[in-house]
């Protein structure tokens, strides 16, 4: 079965060798996709000097640069302000640098807790409104960490058991302040008047967004407008009713060239002109599916690996699976033993996945259930899963034999999950460009599984999965070392929670 790529999930377009098309033949599509009108405007823009201000000190890429120097900065205030609690005066240097060398650690400690609780992620309004619960449990832990380093190892000399509580409590209470309060006024810039064309539930959460959270030197004027009225004379009429300087919209609505005019003239007086499908991405790390076509693959080019990161990656997947498999062979062993006194039978399965390419695979788990249904619905009906199936998978350690799939080359560390096949055919037929998944390996954590609260898991569940797509393809256009990085470390936030860490 040769893979397929259709707007429909029906058509028989082969889907690899169409991304693997010269770029000349990709422009030449994509000019006549958009049409032969010369007059049609060029609305590409300076995004984070729309959206942020111009200029502005604070933008995604500084943000976290920003962020951790301030987290820098109030953790040594904090441990300044410990001692002159803990003894009553001033501290003085000799004393403040006694502790300060050895704090360091905890700084540094608390910055990589920081980074693997998404701490420096973008300061969205979910973000915020977890933010002081996130620094307390971090904090904790980093405390914890502390304690378990000055008691046990004292090369420092000092045991600051009460220091180490008063510093839990000023450190959370000032990073807490930092980023809340503080850092909101660095990014903080005058709205201009903005314009909001498109319709559904993403148009309506864009709003939301963007129009409560200060972070943003935009503000949307108006419910979302019709996108119909985003062209000729009632755009002109809008703009100049509601004073706006900014019209945020689909680019791909650019493809009326009937209505280039009005786009010249707004363009031409200084209105700013934003891709909505863009700032969704950017502001919710997913794709837009409601406005993704054909000319996304082409425009963004869904950025091909390089042989560098195709090749580092492949290296880095066969050494780290293969110390995990030995690391984790006495543990191998253990739930081997509990499968068996448990409910008996096989102690592993091995199933079937479509894999990059559309090519069946073979990944192999722990048992956790009666038996393989193979997501076979009427056999779903009588299985079960085991005690002992439930423990490893609330724990994810019927995952751990899959890093012998990462070793043979079926799967990768970071990827999309692969799907039993019996469902990828049916998520082919009801979502479009779902086929788009299997430009890349599949693997065992990834950017939807870290991102999407609800995935679905061994049943047909479509819309699920149509917003577990959007994350999959936001990794296709992104997939970097940075990112395969960030999913790491919340891979390893969301292991050490479920193991009640």
């Amino acid at each position: 079965m040769k893979p397929r790529f259709s707007r429909h999930g029906k058509g028989k377009r082969p889907l690899l060798p169409a991304f693997a098309r010269s770029t000349t033949s990709a422009l030449v599509v994509l000019s006549r996709s958009l049409g032969s009108n010369k007059n049609m405007p060029s609305l590409r823009v300076d995004f984070s000097g729309v959206v942020f201000g111009h200029p502005m000190p604070i933008t995604f890429r500084r943000e976290a640069l920003v962020l951790l120097m301030g987290d820098l900065f109030f953790l040594i205030v904090a441990l300044w302000a410990t001692l002159l609690i803990r003894y009553s005066a001033l501290p003085s240097w000799d004393v403040f640098y006694t502790h300060l060398v050895p704090f360091s650690f905890l700084f540094s400690l608390s910055v990589l807790v920081f980074l693997i609780a998404g701490l420096y992620e973008k300061h969205t309004l979910l973000f915020k409104s977890q933010l002081s619960q996130t620094i307390l449990y971090a904090q904790i832990a980093n405390i914890m960490v502390g304690a378990f380093f000055f008691f046990l190892i004292p090369y420092f000399g000092i045991q600051p058991k009460t220091n180490l509580f008063i510093y839990l409590v000023l450190s959370t209470a000032f990073v807490s302040a930092w980023r809340i309060y503080l850092f909101p006024l660095l990014s903080r810039a005058a709205s201009a008047r903005a314009l909001l064309f498109g319709s559904g539930a993403e148009c309506a959460e864009l709003s939301h967004e963007i129009n409560g959270n200060s972070r943003y030197s935009i503000n949307f004027v108006t419910p979302c407008l019709p996108l119909e009225r985003a062209a000729g004379d009632q755009l002109l009429s809008a703009v100049k009713t509601h004073k706006a300087s900014v019209v945020v919209m689909p680019f791909s609505h650019l493809n009326n060239s009937s209505a280039s005019s009005a786009w010249d003239d707004l363009a031409v007086s200084g209105i700013r002109f934003v891709d909505s499908a863009r700032l969704y991405e950017e502001l919710f790390d997913r794709v837009l599916l409601s406005l993704l076509d054909h000319r996304w693959f082409l425009e963004e080019s869904v950025r091909a690996e390089t042989a560098l990161y195709r090749f580092a990656k492949r290296i880095t997947d066969i050494i780290v699976a293969s110390v995990a498999l030995v690391v984790l062979s006495p543990l191998f062993l253990l739930v081997a033993i509990a499968i068996k006194l448990g409910e008996g039978g096989k102690v592993f399965i091995s199933q079937k996945r479509v894999g990059k390419g559309n090519k069946d695979i073979e990944i192999l788990k722990f048992r956790t259930m009666l038996f393989d249904d193979g997501g076979d619905p009427e056999k779903q009906k009588v299985n079960r899963v085991t005690a002992v199936g439930a423990f490893l998978r609330k724990t994810q350690l019927d995952e751990i034999p899959q890093f012998w799939s990462v070793v043979r080359g079926d799967l990768s560390l970071i990827g999309p999950r692969p799907e039993i096949r019996s469902l990828a055919e049916q998520y082919e037929t009801a979502i479009p460009f779902y086929s788009a998944r299997l430009l890349m390996q599949p693997g065992i954590s990834g950017w939807a599984q870290i991102k999407h609260k609800s995935p679905p898991k061994f049943s047909l569940d479509v819309e699920k999965t149509r917003e577990k797509l959007s994350y999959d393809l936001y990794y296709l256009k992104h997939r970097s070392f940075a990112i395969d990085l960030s999913i790491v470390l919340r891979t390893v936030k969301i292991l050490l929670s479920r193991a009640g860490l």
